[in-house]
């Protein structure tokens, strides 16, 4: 088995700066840190991650709690949180809660006191429950909602970058623009379909537009390609007239467009469709999909950033501290107006 002077003779450099990159300390060159980690691949070196959290008293595994993974938003995420955790030394677990407030609340009081930190997108966490997450383990939640506990978040623009999509509608022409994603029921009130939906009002108030309840298509309990065709479908069997759709996520506006070119209508001609997460899958499509990228990877390393800081002297940092990612309105064949026209005759 290979060891750290092993690595360090390879790489040329000294066993104290092997060290500083396996422990993913800042001081070090990134050329300095690519030979080494060539060396550490060649030799297929495995630090011994016990020894070293029983000699820093650091543990180097955090957790990520995700409702889902089905979801194209929430599998990029992953991804993009465990490239981030790598630059830091630590190692992700990934568990899933179907959004479920207890399933949550059991698996931080199960695997939190295991945990060097945990990175959680929460659902339908209370208040008490947040101030029980953050007195278990040092948390960041990937949230929209302020909570009455001491915990970090990260959070997207979802009313902003909905509004410039319904502002973007609009400017094409799009008068009747439907909302598909909505949620009516318990959820948090600051939830992403509730702020979402607050970004789509916002946007025809700006155009002195209303907003008429016909054209919000709820869906529940969560955002798929199977529930945004079906929503689709209701507006187009009800007869309700409609020229778009933003969909408040890519999952559903995915389906949406499916639904669209089903019923013989030609996108973007007839019917616009837009969503939101810039997920690979909207630049593949058919027609390719404008959507609001939402600032995965900034979200991802603002939340690994927050995290090591409360890991590393938790007593040093504020109660709380949020940031906000920017977006970006990707735009596609899926709006482009006269640019562009697919399915139907």
């Amino acid at each position: 088995m290979s060891t750290m002077n092993d690595v360090a003779l390879r790489a040329g450099v000294s066993l104290k700066t092997v060290s500083r990159v396996v422990n993913g300390e800042p001081s070090v060159s990134e050329q300095t840190r690519q030979k080494v980690k060539a060396a550490i691949a060649e030799l297929d070196f495995r630090p011994n991650s016990v020894a070293r959290n029983l000699r820093t008293g650091r543990i180097d595994v955090v957790g990520l709690v995700l409702p889902q993974l089905s979801q194209p938003y929430f599998s990029s995420l992953a991804e993009a949180v465990m490239r981030e955790a790598e630059r830091h030394g630590l190692t992700v677990l990934i568990e899933l809660t179907d959004g479920d407030a207890e399933a949550e609340m059991a698996l931080v009081r199960e695997h939190g006191p295991h945990l060097g930190g945990l990175v959680m997108y929460p659902v339908g966490l209370s208040d008490a429950q947040a101030r029980t997450v953050a007195g278990i383990v040092p948390t960041v939640f990937m949230s929209e909602r302020a909570y009455d506990a001491p915990v970090d978040r990260v959070a997207m623009a979802n009313r902003e970058g909905v509004r410039a999509l319904v502002g973007h509608m609009v400017s094409l022409g799009y008068t009747r623009i439907a909302a598909l994603g909505a949620d009516h029921s318990d959820l948090p009130e600051r939830s992403a379909a509730h702020l979402r939906l607050d970004g789509y009002r916002d946007g025809l108030r700006d155009a002195g537009l209303p907003c008429l309840p016909e054209l919000v298509v709820d869906v529940h309990p969560q955002w798929s390609r199977q529930l945004g065709a079906a929503g689709v479908r209701r507006l187009i069997d009800r007869g309700t007239s409609f020229d778009a759709v933003v969909a408040f996520a890519d999952a559903l506006a995915l389906g949406a467009l499916h639904a669209v070119q089903e019923a013989g209508l030609r996108i973007p001609a007839e019917v616009a469709v837009a969503g939101f997460d810039d997920t690979d899958e909207a630049g593949y499509s058919y027609p390719s999909l404008t959507s609001v990228a939402p600032g995965t990877a900034q979200i991802a390393r603002e939340a690994l950033a927050l995290l090591s800081d409360r890991m590393n002297d938790a007593a040093a940092q504020p109660a709380e501290r949020l940031v906000v990612a920017d977006f970006e309105l990707m735009v596609r064949e899926s709006t482009l107006g006269g640019m562009a026209t697919w399915g139907g005759a």
